[in-house]
């Protein structure tokens, strides 16, 4: 009796690890045609293209491939800039897709300048905590522009409103968003903002003859606020107010 209760206890143990065994089988065969089914977007070329041609619009066509069959030297359709006018080497049947092996120059870089776009001006001032906000603001933000300065005719102090909702095109080096780790080291040396040509001119010689001041501007409503239907909600005594 007691050799039979071992075999059955073996039996089943066996059954188990089988079970999982194959359980884990086909949880890897289910991720692998997962991955093979993933498809990413690139570009084709729409007929077919003789060497040496250059590439139009009209040339190009976005596509889906299997993920696999993606390698770093697939163009994506986000670079469709990059490659337009641009001579290929060999021949391109229609269809294929396009690479950056293709063009004789290789890959070819996206500069800064880029980010420009027509019609207006990146202006750069130095990066500073108290007046451009530089480790709360980050690419992508927008500011208003407060020019503060002494008027000596009048013998006070002033600030105005010279620029509103200008575009923050870079932080220090960075054209996209920024992590928020307080424990960085790589303190920023300037903010970059993006204007017409007139407020861009107006900020420069507002940080040559004063100070400016960034007000960052926002969306998400401040979890501290007091609520304004809440007459609960606490007075502020402001100085020299009643």
């Amino acid at each position: 009796m007691k050799r039979n209760s071992v075999l059955i206890v073996t039996s089943c143990l066996i059954g188990l690890i089988t079970a999982m065994t194959y359980a884990s089988r086909i949880r890897h065969l289910r991720d692998e045609i997962t991955s093979l089914s993933e498809k990413v977007p690139v570009l084709v070329v729409a007929r077919d293209i003789r060497m040496g041609e250059t590439l139009t619009v009209e040339d190009l066509a976005e596509s889906q491939l299997i993920k696999e069959q993606v390698s770093a030297r697939t163009v994506s359709p986000d670079d469709l800039e990059l490659i337009l006018d641009r001579r290929v080497i060999h021949p391109l049947p229609a269809g294929d897709p396009i690479l950056w092996t293709d063009f004789p120059e290789g890959p070819r870089v996206r500069h800064p300048s880029e980010e420009i776009p027509s019609g207006l001006r990146a202006i750069a001032l130095n990066a500073d905590e108290t007046h451009t906000l530089v480790h709360f603001i980050s690419p992508g933000d927008t500011v208003d522009i407060v020019s503060s300065g002494f008027d000596s005719s009048a013998g006070r102090l002033f600030s105005r409103l010279i620029a509103e909702n200008i575009f923050v095109l870079g932080v220090g080096h960075q054209l996209g968003s920024r992590s928020n780790n307080p424990d960085r080291d790589d303190y920023p040396l300037s903010v970059t903002l993006l204007a017409d040509p007139e407020k861009a001119l107006l900020i420069l010689q507002a940080s040559q003859t004063g100070e400016v001041h960034f007000l960052a501007r926002g969306s998400s409503p401040f979890a501290g606020l007091p609520n304004q239907n809440d007459r609960t909600a606490p007075t502020i005594s402001l100085p020299g107010g009643k």
